[in-house]
């Protein structure tokens, strides 16, 4: 079984060279490494080449260049594309991964053949349980679609990272990431979960994440705010017409109510009337498709989702109560 490692480029010049040792030091031989090229403005790539040049081992890197800077969904979809092996493999390039990693992913799938997917836990910096780490109470191996669905959109971090996919697994059901949009593994993993049928994790460490202070997560510029906004709303629209249309369950609700409130908290901070308008709007035919009758305690709630009462959205104890009279309205 070949595994594909896929790693998007894009201005890590200070952590580039720590991902693919990382990758490099892996204790088996049957990988490959493709790095895509979405044109960063820094020396990322100039070091990655040069690394790749002076590696003498078994694993096979390579690098696709992109022709302009496309964004982290497009580079991981050209990776996918480009990959020859039989499972893929998700890494970020400002993180790295343990020695082991993708060989304890590939004992563990071969334990379980039937699963969709198998995953490892997440270490910090120190090579502790990070904040990400998902608890010891998770059994390593899942075949109950409710209880999988819910592990997977409200228990442990919605990222498509530290996760080893077989390849057809992706392709027959176009797990591919949206494109142009923020937090696209918010919808990556909603539909992850919506198609996977079983899932096998160990509580082991295998993927060490590293804080990046510059990061989009943790940017608070307005610019950044609105971007985040839009995709999470781009993300609750698919959502909810997919609930919609096929049904729903109690795990894909609170996955789209977690979304709504989290694009309350964004709007809050930028103060854009036409934002709120727009998404007011929106929750109003959300509402209208879940009911067939206006009443009054719904017209107050809806109210509550409209200035200035909303702003208080940023407060933690009145996050949760909008986010619970969500999920209870849809």
């Amino acid at each position: 079984m070949v595994v594909s490692i896929i790693i998007p480029v894009y201005n890590v010049a200070p952590y580039i060279i720590r991902c693919l040792q990382s990758v490099a030091s892996q204790t088996i031989n049957d990988l490959e490494c493709i790095l895509v090229d979405d044109c960063g403005k820094d020396s990322s790539i100039e070091l990655a080449q040069e690394f790749i040049t002076n590696y003498h081992g078994n694993i096979k890197f390579s690098i696709v260049h992109h022709k302009h800077n496309y964004g982290l969904a497009a580079a991981r979809n050209t990776g996918i594309r480009c990959s020859s092996g039989d499972f893929l493999y998700f890494l970020d390039s400002d993180d790295a991964i343990v020695p082991d990693c993708i060989e304890t992913l590939i004992l563990l799938f071969q334990q379980h053949p039937d699963t969709s997917f198998v995953q490892g836990n997440y270490l910090d910096e120190e090579n502790h349980l990070g904040p990400y780490a998902f608890h010891k109470d998770i059994p390593q191996y899942i075949d109950e679609k409710k209880i999988l669905d819910n592990l997977i959109l409200c228990q442990i971090v919605t990222s498509s990272c530290n996760r080893l996919l077989p390849k057809k697994f992706i392709i027959e059901n176009n797990l591919f990431f949206p494109e142009g949009i923020l937090h696209e593994d918010l919808y990556w993993v909603y539909y992850l979960a919506k198609y996977a049928k079983a899932a096998a994790f160990t509580h082991k460490g295998l993927y060490i994440y590293y804080k990046n202070e510059g990061s989009i997560v943790t940017s608070t510029t307005n610019e950044t705010r609105i971007n985040r906004y839009t995709s999470r709303i781009f993300g609750a629209k698919s959502y909810f017409e997919d609930m919609f249309q096929n049904g729903s369950t109690i795990s894909q609700r609170q996955f789209f109510a977690v979304n709504l409130t989290s694009c309350l908290v964004e709007l809050g901070a930028v103060n854009s009337f036409t934002h709120w308008s727009k998404f007011w709007l929106f929750v109003i035919s959300v509402s209208l498709k879940c009911v067939k009758k206006t009443t009054w305690n719904r017209f107050l709630f809806l109210c509550c989702l409209m200035p200035p009462i909303c702003f208080f959205a940023q407060r933690k104890n009145v996050r949760w109560k909008i986010q619970n009279d969500l999920l209870a309205r849809i």
